[in-house]
């Protein structure tokens, strides 16, 4: 059976051709016939080309986004429409190759604009948690595509009994035809898109975050420049009446046409300059720098060159007419238009020009002047501490950066590099990543996501350096001779954008500058400069006990009472007990320092620690080891999780990471957990039960807007901070942990015989055979998933909502609901939804709480809550009554 990755490639490679015959048949036509006194010719090219060009940027550049294959399937789907009129012109003229250019005309691509619409709607910007959206959405993609395959369908079929077959078509089959009949098409297709444009509009709208601004700004803007057009059309197919005033009234007419020309040209010019300049989907074009300026700087050129060039067209078309007789008629409001805007783009081009560089590249012109003046001022430095300060200062100043600016220094006598500052690791001067950035003057672009970088060859331990110190751009600092003597490693840039061109020159005369200064300084101390023997790029597979990267030692760690020491450091001060090696270093360069453990479970060890940056306390959680590519990955959807705050939901700093190991940096709660309350006082009373419902309902509420699902709701993750504030933590890790499972258990059973010391890996990376099907590794807490996650279903809302219910019962209860020392028993008991009623337990409590549960804890999923509102509506409810 043909999947829909093969079919939707066949349909946008359909849509290609059927553009490309239709550009043909309209250079034929156009001499031919006379121009349609309402709908001008060159209207087909203004309108498709753009749409094409859109489509083929989005499809090329995401080949691998699957949201960009929709968006630029919708564009060349919804690029042939503006070409059926000059096909079957062509055809209806019988010219040469007719035939090939009817069966052509025959494929009604356009009528999959709504399902490739949709397709987009549901994914972008990412899936919904809602179990009702997700249902309803999943409805409408399924109608779209039925809708589209029906029309495409008959259109097929009218072309077959009318051109092939030569048999009477039946009339419906003539009036699906676009263009033609009553519109029948149009009528069942653009209601769908237009639904499509609406739930963008009011995605956007649910958008709140600050992370989202742009892609939220993306949508509205996207929505809005179609409804417009696409409900004028609707209407006049609807309402024949409103169609006839239409016709006896031509200004009006050619009005809204004039409007119908600005809102659709919005859709194709705007679109790429979103995705590509503000990378609101994941589009990698090798022409993607230069785009961002030819779409923002010279579209003021093209504002004026296209409407200009399309008036002196006409005019040599129509060389034999008098000026008077051009300018008059159904023609006169267009080319007035076209020559008002052209010349008005052309008188005002510098100013537009100038304020689109204010607008858009104002970071830009800042950057270009403080690192021009850097340039000057790196000469009258003396000492290697006084220009890293001076060069990690104005380089974070002039771009801002995500991390900042580390400058490393080469030590001819240690034969490494280091910094002055001692923000970040030391590399060996002999390492791949040395030599690979000393034999190319050129900054060196870190992307390991990209399977084709260089870097990719890199060892492992080599890999995870460049992930530590979050670089995304090295730049060398070379010796006269090559010979490197430093290199200066910038963080991403806060705005989202790569570095430029011009970024990369001025940082590249920035690191020669400082050249000069780190050699005259090794020439002051005679300390000669020696180049470090070469060694070949080797795969982790040749080299995986390498480790060049220098870096501090081990902490040294009491087990008794937790608190961490230097390396160096022999016996506890606290207890006097002899110190074992941790898992931690005791400081990471510039950014934390660990003072004592704190905690211990399934999803890692939490350290207590202090932001050396902002001083202020912090809890380090360190995660299950990963590789370097996913460890970029999970530091981006840190962020992502950090965007979302709430005061009932424990802020996340950030994401860091130490030789594969990710420390996910998070509020410091001093109130201690949930479980360790329970395990201190036993149950909560009926009303701090409640009272915690409604704090994490609200919590779920500002997670599951955003989509964002916990999926490990548990005591041990609902933290209090000094004075009680209960708050839910690590939310989005574990989506994040199980999205990037790659080894199997025989991985994790041998790291663990390697070192039985390491943590245990959390219980979102393991499976019990026989729980799940086909064995799918459990995502959670066995004892706190819902019914639906044993049997395999996508996740969604209710699976947050399971867990908290099974949280509250175990508050009244002070102890665990499912407590079986047989996980299979367990989840038999879960998935037949078998939970006891809450008197049988504890017989004190009320009927009104007991009914709650039997609500939230159904076995059927439709009579729970669905949403985190409502199960806050009930406890509200309980809570008047207890």
């Amino acid at each position: 059976m043909l999947n829909t990755a093969t079919w939707k490639r066949a349909a946008l490679v359909l849509a290609l051709v059927k553009v490309s015959l239709g550009v043909a048949a309209l250079a034929a036509v156009y001499s031919r016939v006379d121009p349609d006194p309402v709908y001008p010719w060159l209207l087909h090219l203004v309108y498709g080309l753009p749409f094409t060009a859109a489509g083929i940027l989005l499809v090329a550049g995401g080949r691998r986004d699957p949201r960009a294959i929709s968006l630029g399937g919708f564009f060349l789907m919804a690029a042939t429409s503006f070409f059926n009129r000059p096909l079957r012109t062509y055809v209806g003229l019988t010219l040469p190759g007719h035939a090939v250019f009817a069966a052509v005309d025959a494929l009604e691509l356009d009528a999959f604009m709504a399902y490739f619409l949709w397709t987009f709607a549901r994914d972008f910007p990412h899936q919904l948690v809602s179990t009702v959206g997700r249902q309803r959405i999943r409805l409408a993609v399924l109608l779209s595509l039925g809708v589209g395959l029906g029309l495409f369908s008959l259109n097929i079929l009218h072309y077959l009994t009318s051109q092939v077959i030569q048999v009477k078509s039946l009339s419906l089959l003539a009036e699906l035809i676009p263009m033609r009949g009553k519109g029948l098409f149009y009528i069942f297709l653009l209601p769908l898109t237009l639904g499509a444009f609406g739930f963008l509009i009011w995605r956007g709208r649910q958008l709140d975050v600050t992370d989202h601004r742009r892609v939220r700004l993306f949508l509205q803007g996207f929505g809005l420049a179609a409804v417009p057009m696409l409900a004028e059309t609707l209407i006049g197919l609807m309402i024949p009446a409103y169609q006839r005033y239409k016709d006896v009234h031509p200004v009006l007419d050619h009005a809204i046409i004039l409007v119908h020309t600005a809102f659709v040209l919005m859709l194709p010019l705007l679109t790429p300059y979103a995705v590509l300049v503000h990378q609101v989907l994941d589009v990698k074009l090798l022409a993607r720098k230069a785009l961002r300026y030819a779409l923002a700087r010279y579209s003021a050129t093209a504002l004026a060159a296209v409407p200009l060039a399309a008036l002196a067209f006409y005019l040599w078309q129509h060389n034999d007419e008098k000026l008077r007789e051009i300018f008059s008629g159904y023609r006169a409001p267009f080319l007035v238009v076209f020559t008002g805007i052209g010349f008005a783009a052309l008188s005002y081009r510098k100013t537009l020009l100038e304020a689109i560089d204010r607008r858009f590249f104002r970071e830009q012109f800042d950057a270009r002047r403080i690192l021009t003046q850097l340039l000057d001022r790196i000469r009258a430095t003396s000492g290697t501490a006084a220009l890293a300060s001076l060069v990690s200062h104005e380089v974070d100043l002039a771009l801002h950066l995500e991390g900042g600016v580390s400058m490393l220094v080469l030590d001819p006598r240690a034969g490494v590099l280091s910094d002055p500052r001692n923000r970040s690791r030391r590399l060996d001067a002999s390492s791949h990543v040395a030599l690979m950035v000393s034999d190319n003057s050129d900054p060196l672009v870190v992307n390991l996501d990209d399977a084709h970088s260089p870097l990719s060859r890199l060892p492992e331990a080599e890999r995870h350096w460049l992930v530590d110190s979050g670089f995304r751009l090295i730049v060398p600092s070379l010796a006269r001779d090559g010979t490197l003597l430093g290199l200066m490693g910038l963080g991403e840039k806060r705005s989202g954008l790569p570095f430029l061109k011009e970024d990369r020159e001025l940082l590249r005369a920035i690191a020669g500058s400082a050249a000069w200064v780190i050699e005259l300084d090794q020439t002051r101390s005679n300390t000669p400069i020696q180049r470090p023997p070469r060694k070949p790029v080797v795969d982790d597979d040749d080299d995986t006990s390498q480790e060049p990267i220098t870096h501090p030692g081990l902490a040294k760690e009491c087990i008794h009472c937790g608190k961490l020491f230097p390396s160096y450091t022999v016996l506890c001060s606290v207890d006097s007990r002899r110190l074992e090696p941790s898992h931690v270093p005791y400081m990471l360069p510039g950014k934390f320092r660990f003072e004592c453990r704190i905690g211990a479970g399934g999803m890692g060890v939490v350290y207590r620690g202090s932001d050396l940056a902002l001083g202020r306390p912090v809890a380090v959680k360190t995660l299950r080891r990963v590789s370097p590519e996913d460890a970029m990955r999970l530091r981006r959807e840190a962020r992502t999780a950090a965007a979302v705050s709430h005061p009932h939901l424990a802020p996340v700093y950030g994401m860091e990471t130490w030789q594969g190991t990710p420390m996910l940096v998070l509020e410091l709660l001093e109130g201690g957990t949930l479980a360790h309350r329970l395990l201190d006082r036993g149950r909560l009373t009926p009303q701090e039960t409640i009272d915690l419902g409604i704090s994490m309902c609200d919590a779920l509420a500002q997670l599951h807007g955003a989509d964002i699902l916990h999926r490990d709701i548990k005591p041990s993750n609902i933290g209090y901070t000094a004075s009680g504030v209960p708050k839910l933590m690590d939310f989005g890790i574990a989506r994040l942990m199980y999205d990037l499972r790659r080894e199997r258990e025989e991985g994790e059973q041998e790291r663990r015989a390697e070192d039985p010391t390491l943590p245990p890996a959390s219980s979102l990376w393991t499976h019990i055979d026989g729980i799940t099907p086909q064995s799918k590794p459990l995502v959670g807490t066995l004892s706190y998933l819902c019914p639906e996650a044993l049997e395999g279903k996508p996740p969604d809302a209710q699976f947050d909502l399971w867990s908290l219910a099974i949280v509250l019962y175990e508050c009244l209860l002070g102890r665990k609901v499912f407590s079986s020392v047989d996980p299979r028993q367990t989840a038999a008991r879960i998935r037949m939804g078998r939970v006891p009623d809450l008197l049988q337990l504890a017989p004190e409590s009320s009927e009104v709480m007991a009914d709650l549960f039997r609500i939230a804890l159904h076995r059927n999923r439709s009579r729970r809550p669905e949403t985190a509102g409502e199960l806050r509506q009930k406890l509200e409810a309980v809570r008047g009554k207890v």
